[in-house]
């Protein structure tokens, strides 16, 4: 179901409530009382469903607020035309972050998720095919988890971390328990960014960076739910800054599982070290990229120089935009 479709829909069931309490006030005398009650329970409702912290429909995942440590994640991906960029930037600055990517996107392009996992990154699921989940019965929630967690260990050889992200964050009633009975957990952001927006690299940046701070969870994107092809070229621009700042504010990005509480079992049972409340703050090892491909290029953007896709050629629109600025 589609996000125009399902707002819609919601918007018609929390009315339900409220058209029977009109009535009943009217049938019972009770000037507004049960009108008043219905629409409490139509908001709630709206809360629980399009807020994504809202506990109404069960918590999301705590966060450590861990000294240093802050959490990057991109919905969406992978996609040839940005992941690359965005998975060797982060590494090379000493960055690691989570993927949450889509069951179709993981079939389509397997070797960006093997890309990912050797930047040092983790992968996380978020739905086979970015449908909206307010209204799928936990069969289909189940569905959705399980294609995308066996498209993803097809296309990088082991299954994603157990976290999922919902996608635009709606949930439902029964979602929570569903993704308990897999063994997932839900997990949340912080802030709205709305880089999808493409509201421009600057506004990006200043959006994430007013989110900055231990234990913080931000919200990016690497590809296009919608299967349009959507440019996140902002993005990529916009991450070079993000990092700046991080770095300038003694923060690191690591994994969102290893800030999660209490932490995660791994396949085999065992929990997932931590990442230290104690630790010194200092830069994660920098990955060797010659791997892909003769360096000084990795596919980064370097001053007067396009951005690069999967396969090494520069990203429809950057050429000459790097043609116009002078070496």
């Amino acid at each position: 179901m589609g996000k125009f479709i399902t707002w819609v829909a919601c918007g018609l069931l929390a009315l339900a409530p409220v058209a029977g309490g009109i009535l009943l006030d009217r049938l019972v005398g009770t000037s507004v009382l049960f009108t008043l009650i219905a629409c409490l329970l139509a908001a709630l409702y709206l809360l629980g469903t399009f807020v994504p912290t809202a506990p109404l429909f069960g918590r999301t995942t705590r966060v450590r607020n861990t000294p240093g440590r802050f959490a990057l994640t991109f919905d969406d991906g992978p996609a040839p035309r940005f992941t690359p960029a965005i998975s060797r930037l982060l590494a090379e600055r000493g960055h690691r972050a989570t993927f949450f990517v889509l069951g179709t996107h993981a079939n389509e392009y397997p070797h960006l998720l093997r890309q990912v996992l050797e930047d040092g990154h983790e992968i996380a699921n978020h739905g086979f095919d970015h449908h909206l989940l307010a209204f799928s019965p936990p069969s289909s929630v189940r569905a959705q988890l399980l294609a995308t967690e066996q498209a993803i260990a097809t296309a990088a050889g082991r299954p994603p971390v157990r976290l999922f992200r919902a996608p635009h964050g709606v949930r439902s009633p029964w979602l929570d328990h569903t993704l308990g009975r897999l063994g997932y957990r839900v997990c949340s952001w912080n802030g709205h960014i709305v880089d999808t927006a493409k509201p421009g690299v600057a506004t990006i940046v200043e959006r994430a960076c007013r989110h900055l701070r231990p234990g913080a969870t931000l919200l990016l994107h690497d590809g296009d739910g919608s299967a349009r092809g959507g440019d996140r070229r902002q993005t990529v621009h916009a991450l070079h800054a993000i990092l700046d700042e991080a770095e300038r504010r003694g923060l690191r990005s690591v994994s969102l599982s290893s800030l999660v509480e209490p932490p995660l079992r791994g396949p085999s049972g065992a929990r997932a070290a931590p990442v230290s409340c104690g630790a010194a703050v200092e830069a994660l090892p920098v990955l060797e990229l010659e791997r892909h491909g003769p360096r000084g290029e990795t596919g980064l953007a370097r001053v007067g120089h396009p951005l690069e896709n999967g396969d090494g050629e520069p990203l429809a629109g950057e050429e000459e935009e790097a043609q116009a600025q002078p070496d």
